[in-house]
């Protein structure tokens, strides 16, 4: 049990749940605290620490790629190709780049099945379904402040 401001909390890990409807930052915050136990703050980062934080940022920022997984985990569930480009409204060309691109760097696995026509699926690897609850926080913060939001371009 963690105190936080004189109010007893009880964190549970949950298995990566879909975000509620209206999930507010705060419960959010509660619900995942346990994962910035033993962290540094970011003003004391050792510098090799930065350069992971920055290649992920990298992987992360491409076209598409933040939607991408949060399709994923959204879903929670294996995705096939064209489940994720509706999904997303990435093109064909750019969804493909980005999939092998977290491929490659471990975060989703690729799974193939010998059919025909072709059936492939893709899910967040253990490693990726770390990075949940960052989408968690992004989803509560987009539903707290879903009105003033309207305007940012698309």
């Amino acid at each position: 049990m963690k105190q936080i401001e004189g109010e007893a909390f009880q964190l549970s890990q949950p298995a990566h749940p879909v975000p509620p409807a209206h999930s507010d930052p705060e419960s959010v915050m509660v619900e995942y605290l346990h994962l910035l136990d033993g962290v540094v703050p970011l003003d004391e980062t050792p510098t090799e620490l930065n350069e992971t934080v920055s290649s992920l940022l990298d992987v992360l920022a491409g076209a598409h790629a933040m939607s991408i997984f949060y399709t994923l985990f959204r879903e929670g569930r294996p995705l096939r190709f064209m489940e994720l480009q509706a999904a997303t409204g990435a093109s064909p060309k750019v969804l493909s780049r980005r999939l092998k691109d977290f491929v490659d760097a471990g975060l989703v696995t690729r799974r193939s099945y010998d059919e025909s026509p072709p059936h492939v699926e893709y899910e967040p690897t253990t490693m990726a379904e770390e990075l949940d609850p960052a989408f968690q926080f992004l989803y509560a913060w987009a539903a707290r402040h879903n009105r003033t939001t309207s305007r940012l371009p698309e």
